[in-house]
């Protein structure tokens, strides 16, 4: 390598505390960085929270302005100047879904050798019928043919993941499922960690802390999670619900449980860096999202034993069968998740974490793997 670390370069929209870009930064941080190092292409113009560790660690932050600031065809030609000018990278990672098709394509016409595509969801959005919503469905179609021809590698984080980005042929054939791996030992359950943080947010050795982990967007679903637990409540339950997350929707949420005159009973923590320690105070975890792929929260939710309820919207993969996920339609009445909740959370919390080092869920193993792909497609 003549003493220089193989730069790889990943592109994302921002280096935000999100499934995806927490995962990288697990990833990175176990990373050989005397190997190898990670560098970003970011297509939004705000700064990330991981962007100050990531410099500290040795990467580099590339930033094109957003399609939307500049319209498509700059956007193009942003992209196109940026690879003409960096010739240094061999490896492009894209983790844009749809539009990676058009990022790789271009790393193509540059002469990037290896190529990957990496599919993090199973769908994108509810189907949208308006005129602007046919549009936008029919540019993905598009932007997924041309994943097929720009990518030399397809990977995903479970096999409907793969098949909505790549198609069952490709899926079938070519693609690779990368676990959303996880430092194991970070996540597993401790006692003390649950007392001492049950102490600081007030909760009661009989209450049951319920807990959810993600963006304040339509798509995490918290109208109906709030809804049930404001039933919860209404049933005469002691319990408290604790919002970890933030996103545009929050201050609506927060005034919503403030008119429910429920405040007292809702706990919002915004971003958190101790998620993996907020896992062991929870009692059960609730998941009701509209769609999702494969969230890291409940792969982190199980490697904790943190006993979960999630909609049947979320792919069946998640489920590592360790008896700890449950799945309900949210079409259900609000009967069948309350008794789900009360169900799961008597679940001793001492389940090992085996199940999950099979199926590939070991950080550690995932990040040799990787070290060693490197090596042996850069210098093939």
């Amino acid at each position: 390598m003549d003493n220089h670390p193989i730069r790889i370069l990943r592109i994302v929209a921002v280096m935000n505390r999100g499934g995806i870009e927490t995962q990288i930064m697990n990833m990175y941080r176990k990373l050989d960085r005397s190997k190898f190092q990670f560098d970003f292409l970011v297509t939004r113009d705000e700064n990330g929270v991981f962007d100050g560790e990531i410099e500290k660690l040795g990467g580099k932050i590339y930033r094109v302005p957003s399609v939307r600031k500049v319209g498509l065809f700059k956007f193009i030609k942003y992209i196109d100047n940026f690879f003409k000018n960096h010739q240094e990278y061999k490896i492009v990672h894209c983790h844009m879904n749809t539009w990676s098709g058009l990022f790789l394509n271009i790393a193509k016409r540059h002469n990037v050798p290896v190529r990957i595509a990496q599919s993090h969801s199973a769908q994108q959005g509810i189907k949208n019928y308006t005129v602007k919503g046919i549009i936008e469905n029919s540019f993905k179609k598009v932007m997924k043919l041309f994943i097929k021809v720009g990518a030399n590698h397809y990977w995903a984080v479970g096999k409907e993941a793969g098949e909505w980005l790549y198609g069952k042929k490709i899926a079938q054939t070519k693609m690779k499922i990368i676990p959303n791996a996880k430092d194991l030992d970070m996540y597993k359950y401790d006692p003390k960690v649950r007392g001492e943080l049950r102490k600081d947010l007030e909760i009661g050795s009989n209450t049951i802390l319920i807990g959810h982990v993600g963006s304040f967007s339509s798509v995490k679903n918290h109208e109906f999670l709030i809804n049930l637990f404001y039933q919860m409540r209404e049933k005469g339950l002691e319990c408290k619900l604790c919002l970890v997350g933030d996103g545009p929707l929050r201050k609506n949420f927060e005034k919503k449980v403030s008119d429910m005159q429920i405040y007292d009973r809702v706990i919002f923590l915004g971003l958190r860096n101790d998620v993996n320690k907020l896992m062991s105070a929870f009692d059960v975890f609730v998941l009701p999202s509209k769609f999702e792929g494969m969230p890291n929260v409940v792969i982190e939710a199980q490697a904790a034993a943190l006993p979960c309820v999630i909609s049947d919207s979320i792919t069946s993969e998640i489920d590592m069968g360790m008896d700890l996920v449950e799945y309900i339609s949210l079409q259900k009445s609000s009967v069948y998740w309350i008794d789900a909740v009360l169900n799961k959370k008597c679940i001793e919390r001492n389940i090992p974490t085996n199940k999950m080092i099979e199926r590939g869920y070991d950080l550690k193993s995932l990040t040799k793997w990787l070290e060693e792909f490197y090596l042996n497609n850069v210098y093939k």
